[in-house]
């Protein structure tokens, strides 16, 4: 070991000549040791290997500096056009006031809902109010991805609104297509209109604004008149919940459902399908809570079916 040692070292130690022979001057001569030489070559590698490393890494920054600014001009242009849809959709809000006014419709609430559902409505409307405030430049991606569904859901009710006007001028002469007259259920009814023994509270009465069909789960529900879906979903307390106005001052709630076969928006003819019954919601066991609106009050139910 200790010979290799020796042997290297020597190696390392010999003095090489270097000649250069310019054509007009004359030659020179340097005398350099091996070891010298090493060592400026592999600083000349690590100059030339910083160097194109740093070339690699400007470039990569040149590139993702203009990536960066293309998405910034195209998300610019994805906000413009949302701002611009945003614009348009409360323009609808406008014409679609004026024509329930032109058509005699009411402009109102569909139905008098609970508290709890009205709240609900009313925070979802005053978060997507604070959101369309802001500049879309200052959104997160999660504030970014409720702006356009906050959008989304703006033009389903916008849409289901325009259906509605759409089917009230083409039957709003046949207004008996839209007075409930069947029974929602085949299941026997287990609880009746007005004043009743809280199932919940035990000991106090409360109003009960609609008639319970007890039945089997998953049974059909079926819609009692032609009209337009307004809601179909969660509703609080009802659980489950769908909501058809019928037009000329009717609208129905079907509640405690499961297996909601429509969508806001869709419009249903007496006897159609549109849930099956369940227990969601505020429920003591498997059955459809059923309701009837008249004019904005609620009325009996068994007035309009036999």
């Amino acid at each position: 070991m200790r010979k290799l040692i020796n042997s290297l070292g020597r190696v390392l130690g010999e003095r090489v000549d270097i000649l250069i022979m310019p054509r007009l001057r004359p030659s020179v001569k340097f005398k350099v040791r091996v070891l010298t030489l090493l060592l400026v070559g592999l600083l000349w590698l690590i100059v030339t290997a910083g160097g194109l490393i740093a070339f690699v890494r400007e470039y990569h920054y040149s590139v993702t500096k203009a990536d960066n600014e293309i998405m910034r001009v195209k998300m610019k242009l994805i906000g413009d056009e949302l701002e611009r849809g945003r614009k348009y959709l409360e323009l609808t809000r406008t014409t679609d006031t004026q024509m329930r006014q032109m058509l005699g419709m009411p402009g109102g609430k569909f139905i008098n809902l609970p508290k709890g559902w009205e709240a609900s409505k009313e925070k979802e409307e005053a978060r997507a109010k604070e959101l369309f405030s802001k500049d879309l430049r200052d959104l997160s991606v999660e504030e970014f991805e409720d702006y356009i569904d906050t959008i989304e859901e703006e033009a389903k009710l916008h849409l289901a609104s325009f259906q509605e006007i759409a089917w009230y001028y083409a039957n709003r002469r046949e207004g008996l297509h839209s007075t409930p007259s069947i029974r929602p259920s085949s299941a026997p009814i287990s609880s009746g209109f007005g004043y009743r023994i809280d199932p919940f509270g035990k000991r106090s009465t409360k109003r009960h604004n609609g008639v319970d069909f007890a039945g089997k789960p998953d049974s059909p529900i079926f819609v009692t008149a032609d009209g337009v879906v307004r809601h179909a979903g969660w509703v609080p307390s009802f659980g489950q919940a769908i909501l058809v106005d019928h037009g000329f001052g009717y609208s129905t709630l079907y509640a405690h459902t499961t297996g909601i076969k429509v969508k806001a928006g869709d419009v249903v003819k007496r006897g159609d399908k549109i849930a099956t019954m369940g227990s969601s919601g505020r429920s003591t066991g498997t059955h459809l809570h059923y309701e009837v609106w008249k004019d904005g009050q609620a009325v009996n139910p068994r007035n309009y079916f036999k």
